[in-house]
């Protein structure tokens, strides 16, 4: 795609349209030292869910500031996925450059224009028309050096007829206090595709993070897209656009649980355009300490037949945390049918009741209510991967 270079100046004055502003020349944009795929790097992976000691994943890729320390698909299914940098995907085929920011504006805010000018590395994971892989390709990207900008472009597309799980996690390692992670990550689900996506969050007290991610579902396909984010993060904003063609679907699922002073705003929106598309837009938070979240979701409905629906859900467990809920639906057809349903409360008292009565201690009883509104078994994840991220939410849980 062609960058208008004055158009993108002016970009880069630009705040986004929700969440606390940032001065990007706050960070450093080279790392100061190179990373090596060590212990403690591939265990802030493992934190993420990322195991890249697993033999039965279809490929992985591993990205530590702006170093690419990994990338592979196991021989088996070479003709079944395409694994690569982005660089590599551009010199291989001639029609990337055409997709790359088509679906994620340059111009939208200063995010997108600094990562226009900036990006380095990122995934390029292609699934092959008609190949269906069951077990899931794993990507991960790490921050490294203090005060890093971490600033990529990834593109994912699954072609015709195609099923692949693909899960990714974000985090940053333990001598990294401070950094910005700039993730651009665009979609394209083709004709009767079937995407199942994840993505895991694990972030610390110095970390601001601004993902920008687009997607297309062509007709009769689906995306599944799953978000995961567990801990304190200093700030994020993130709100992936999705855009459905005739007898599409998508259905997002964000589970969240934020401590500290976190201060997240996360939503996504969807423009339904074609006929008989359905959306299905979830969202279940908990919030402790003084942290705060605002849950965003939009439905636009263009096209006959479309059903919507988003749910926002919120668990207080402090008088100082704070949730705000903000759906909107937009219909343009008469034929559409659009919901949503917003509910913050805190632990129901005779919830808590029926399990001390039945012997639970009291931090026993809300650690089992907390565990049971962030439950992640609606997502449809391969099984291990649901019980590593059990496993994370438990940890963080108990304060690990």
């Amino acid at each position: 795609m062609y960058i208008d270079e004055e158009e993108l100046k002016r970009a880069l004055e630009k705040p986004a349209d929700y969440g606390p502003d940032l001065d990007l020349s706050s960070y450093i944009v080279e790392p100061k030292e190179e990373a090596k795929l060590e212990e403690s790097i591939l265990r802030r992976a493992y934190d993420v869910g990322i195991d890249l000691s697993r033999k039965d994943s279809v490929g992985n890729f591993f990205q530590v500031d702006h170093s690419v320390l990994l990338k592979a698909v196991q021989k088996k299914f070479e003709n079944d996925v395409e694994l690569m940098t982005m660089d590599e995907a551009i010199e291989k085929y001639d029609w990337v450059e055409d997709l790359m920011w088509k679906l994620v504006s340059p111009y939208k805010d200063k995010y997108t224009a600094f990562a226009a000018k900036n990006a380095k590395g990122g995934y390029f994971i292609r699934v092959l028309e008609g190949r269906r892989v069951y077990i899931p390709v794993q990507a991960c990207l790490l921050l490294y050096s203090p005060s890093i900008t971490q600033c990529i472009h990834n593109m994912i597309i699954a072609e015709e007829g195609s099923e692949a799980h693909i899960i990714t996690g974000c985090t940053h390692h333990i001598k990294s206090v401070k950094g910005l992670h700039l993730g651009m990550t665009e979609i394209y689900v083709r004709r009767n595709a079937k995407l199942s996506f994840t993505m895991v969050h694990k972030w610390g007290s110095g970390m601001d993070v601004r993902p920008r991610t687009g997607i297309l579902v062509e007709e009769n396909g689906t995306m599944l897209y799953n978000y995961v984010l567990i801990g304190e993060v200093k700030t994020i904003q993130s709100y992936p656009m999705t855009v459905l063609a005739d007898g599409s679907r998508i259905s997002t699922n964000n589970v969240v649980y934020l401590s500290g002073n976190s201060n997240v705003d996360l939503g996504g929106g969807v423009v339904m355009k074609g006929s008989g598309s359905t959306a299905e837009l979830l969202t279940n938070s908990v919030v402790t300490d003084k942290a705060k979240m605002v849950s965003r979701g939009s439905i636009v409905s263009e096209a006959p037949g479309t059903k919507g629906h988003i749910s926002c859900r919120g668990l207080m467990l402090s008088d100082s945390a704070e949730i705000s809920a903000v759906p909107s639906l937009t219909s343009k057809n008469a034929d559409s049918e659009l919901t949503h349903e917003a509910a913050i409360g805190k632990i129901a008292e005779e919830q808590l009741f029926y399990l001390r009565s039945r012997g639970f201690r009291l931090d026993e009883a809300e650690s089992l209510l907390v565990r049971g509104f962030l439950d992640i078994s609606s997502m449809g994840l391969p099984r291990h991967i649901e019980k590593a991220i059990d496993s994370i939410i438990e940890q963080t849980m108990k304060g690990f």
